[in-house]
C-alpha cells in the first residue's frame, strides 16, 4: 500500500465504519445510572436528509452513523433491572432473546440500568476495536425476525382509562344521561 492509500484508509477509519446489515440487531448494555450520563452523550447531529445521525456514543464505538428510526432504548429510571425484561420489551425480541441472554451471562450483564438496540446493524468488535466506553458495553449482534413478537408486551398507560377519566357524559348507563 502506498502512503496515500494508508492515509485514505486512516481517514475512513477516523470517521467510523458502516455496519449496515439487514435483519441484524446490535445491542449495548450499561450498569451505569442513566440519570448520570451527560446529555451530550446522546445529543444527535443529523445529516443526509435528517435520516442519519452521529453522537458521542456512536463516535466512541466507531460507527460512521446510525439511523435514529432503527434505534431503541429501554431500561430503569433508577437501579438495575433484568436485561431479559429490558430487551424483552423491545421490538421482535422473541427472535433474539435467547442468544442475547447467553452473551449477557458471559459478560456478567444480566442486570442492567439500560440498553441500546440498533436494528439493521451488525456491529463488529473485530473491525471497530471497541468493546466498551465509559457507559456502555457491546453485547453482540444478533439475527432478528421482523415478524417476531416482543417477549413482553409494553403497556401504554394512555391506552387504559382510569376510573377518573371514564367518559360519563356519553355513557347511556349513567343515570344523569337517562332519556325521558
Amino acid at each position: 500500500m502506498t502512503d496515500k492509500q494508508l492515509r485514505k484508509n486512516q481517514v475512513k477509519a477516523d470517521k467510523g465504519h458502516d455496519f449496515t446489515k439487514k435483519y441484524k440487531v446490535s445491542v449495548w448494555a450499561s450498569q451505569h445510572p442513566y440519570a448520570d450520563v451527560p446529555d451530550d452523550y446522546f445529543e444527535e447531529t443529523f445529516s443526509k436528509n435528517n435520516t442519519r445521525a452521529v453522537n458521542t456514543w456512536s463516535k466512541n464505538f466507531n460507527l460512521k452513523y446510525f439511523m435514529p428510526d432503527n434505534l431503541e432504548t429501554n431500561g430503569a429510571e433508577e437501579g438495575l433491572i433484568s436485561i431479559e425484561v429490558a430487551a424483552g420489551a423491545c421490538s421482535f425480541s422473541t427472535s433474539y432473546i435467547e442468544t442475547l441472554m447467553s452473551k449477557a451471562r458471559k459478560k456478567k450483564l444480566e442486570q442492567v440500568s439500560w440498553i441500546v438496540l440498533l436494528f439493521e446493524v451488525e456491529y463488529s468488535l473485530k473491525i471497530s476495536g471497541v468493546e466498551k466506553d465509559q457507559y456502555m458495553t457491546f453485547l453482540g449482534a444478533f439475527d432478528y425476525d421482523d415478524g417476531a413478537d416482543n417477549v413482553y408486551e409494553v403497556e401504554h398507560p394512555e391506552d387504559e382509562l382510569d376510573e377518573d377519566e371514564y367518559d360519563q357524559e356519553n355513557d347511556e348507563t349513567n343515570p344523569a344521561n337517562a332519556r325521558d
